[in-house]
């Protein structure tokens, strides 16, 4: 837990520096302040909120995708079989690859498709990257849901449609809820794509750090703070929905 915390510790700490102790290497100044966060926020041509709001909408709708495919793909290849094991042996194969080695044929493609600085760019590359491991996740909790109980549903007449928002999603929530957090905290902490295909409309609150690094001087104070304040709606986010998280990861853990 020391050596997680301590980077963590050591960019809030560097946020609030001046300038020439960060350059200096005094770990504990004398005195703190606040001017980073106010370069940050107030800085003229540059709008932090901006990036926020794009990487709120980002994450936000990625999550949502990737809970509506991965659910009903789940469930078909854990209830029909579909594809059998060769497409589980596909899907898990998508994990072992190194994302950085799609970057430049993506680039081409996005840059011919003009789907480059958008929204719908990457909120697609990341659909696709959190999938695999969404489909597997929940397809082990479908796997753990007694198929008897979905026998008796039919056999009182339930249809197969009203059997999966009535029965199997209920009891599979807590994965589902796990899925869509780890889904959302992966969009949000992403870097790369997000800086190779986007350049200001569309770029996140990651890439906003980089911007500080210019041809005269690598602004550490603004990017400790912008790191920091990138840090407050996720773990927000993990506080409010802490149990549910905890709940699912566990319950997927005993049972898988």
């Amino acid at each position: 837990m020391f050596i997680f915390l301590m980077p963590i510790f050591f960019i809030i700490l560097t946020s609030f520096k001046k300038y020439g102790d960060i350059v200096s290497g005094v770990m504990f100044p004398l005195e703190y302040t606040l001017q980073n966060f106010e370069n940050v926020l107030y800085a003229p041509g540059f709008r932090f909120i901006d990036f926020i709001i794009n990487s709120i909408i980002i994450s936000s709708l990625t999550t949502l995708f990737v809970v509506l495919i991965s659910f009903p793909t789940a469930y078909s290849m854990s209830r029909f079989k579909t594809g059998g094991n060769a497409l589980s042996s596909y899907i898990l194969s998508l994990r072992l690859l190194p994302p950085i080695i799609f970057v430049v044929p993506i680039f081409i493609l996005y840059q011919i498709l003009g789907l480059l600085d958008t929204y719908q760019g990457l909120i697609l590359i990341y659909t696709v990257f959190n999938l695999p491991l969404s489909i597997l996740v929940l397809r082990s909790f479908i796997n753990d849901i007694p198929i008897e109980i979905e026998e008796a549903a039919m056999l009182d007449g339930c249809s197969r449609v009203r059997l999966i928002f009535r029965i199997v999603f209920p009891l599979t929530f807590s994965g589902i809820t796990a899925v869509a957090i780890l889904t959302f905290l992966a969009c949000w902490n992403e870097y790369l794509f997000a800086l190779i295909l986007t350049l200001k409309r569309a770029a996140t609150v990651n890439v906003a750090a980089s911007l500080f690094v210019t041809a005269y001087a690598i602004r550490y104070g603004e990017i400790a703070a912008s790191v920091t304040l990138s840090m407050v709606p996720p773990l927000i986010l993990i506080l409010l929905v802490q149990r549910n998280l905890v709940r699912g990861l566990t319950w997927g853990a005993i049972r898988g």
